[in-house]
């Protein structure tokens, strides 16, 4: 079941036999292979997980950035989780993928693969941890939360447990984060709490969901002086626009919209913004 309207940028990278693949279609057949393939390394020789794992040394002084990405395949020994991370990485990613787009969503798994590792490596440095990291659980919940910030009144059903989008994602960071502190596992406490976070504030920048709008009113800002450089516009503070809101209004009742200037249409759309946002508040 879909929940929306597609992204204009919703499209297939290729096809094969008449049947499109997309993003979310090729990054769930990469982690299966991956799963595949390493159950077979391994079964001739379990020394092939100490060279999937993410690890300081061996990326920045043995140049084998592979890690960066590797870390996220999943041990054989986790075949049950797989299971239940392809299929929370089979719905939940698709419907990400269909809202924000092709190229958005190859952003926001590459972030949820890459920021990760790097805060890894840059802390290693600082002798907080020094053995190899697999797991790619964070990256599959953080796609979890990208769906839950686009649609947190869903109410989504998982092991005959009916919550909401919103409350499921509350539930599982408690839980999950309880386990890893449990077990002492900081680097998974770690990554859960980062993809997490670039999950959800991915989204907002995009302007889905609520909440951080200090942030996405500082991006808009800067789209909107970026574009008024590109016109020659003098951007307006929101007093001003406030003041001559009034006026632009009276003109296109007057004259029709057609008769508005570069800077008036600026005004309007801002106000246009701020008061949609003082609806979702």
């Amino acid at each position: 079941m879909l929940y929306h309207e597609q992204s204009d940028d919703y499209r297939p990278l290729f096809w094969v036999g008449g049947h499109p693949i997309y993003v979310n279609t090729l990054l769930l057949v990469l982690h299966i292979l991956a799963f595949a393939v390493t159950a077979l390394a391994v079964s001739f020789d379990p020394a092939v997980l100490a060279y999937l794992g993410l690890g300081n040394y061996d990326v920045v002084y043995h140049g084998q950035i592979w890690r960066l990405v590797s870390y996220i395949i999943f041990p054989p020994a986790t075949a049950i989780m797989f299971i239940f991370a392809m299929g929370f990485l089979f719905y939940f990613g698709r419907q990400v993928e269909q809202f924000v787009g092709r190229n958005t969503y190859i952003s926001l798994y590459g972030a949820l693969v890459l920021i990760p590792s790097i805060l890894f490596c840059l802390i290693g440095f600082l002798g907080f941890w020094s053995e190899n990291y697999m797991s790619g659980y964070g990256t599959i919940f953080g796609v979890f939360i990208a769906f839950a910030t686009i649609y947190p009144g869903v109410e989504i059903s998982i092991w005959f447990v009916n919550l909401t989008a919103k409350g499921w994602a509350y539930a599982l960071l408690a839980v999950l984060s309880l386990a890893n502190i449990a077990y002492h596992q900081w680097l998974d406490l770690g990554a859960l709490w980062c993809d997490a976070a670039i999950g959800y504030a991915g989204m907002r920048l995009i302007g889905a969901g609520r909440g951080l709008t200090w942030l996405t009113d500082w991006v808009e800002e800067r789209q909107a002086r970026r574009l008024a450089r590109q016109h020659n516009i003098k951007v307006l503070k929101d007093t001003q626009a406030a003041e001559s809101i009034d006026e632009i209004l009276e003109k296109i009742s007057k004259q029709g919209v057609g008769s508005l200037d570069a800077r008036e249409r600026a005004a309007l759309e801002r106000a246009r913004t701020n008061l949609l946002k003082r609806d979702q508040r």
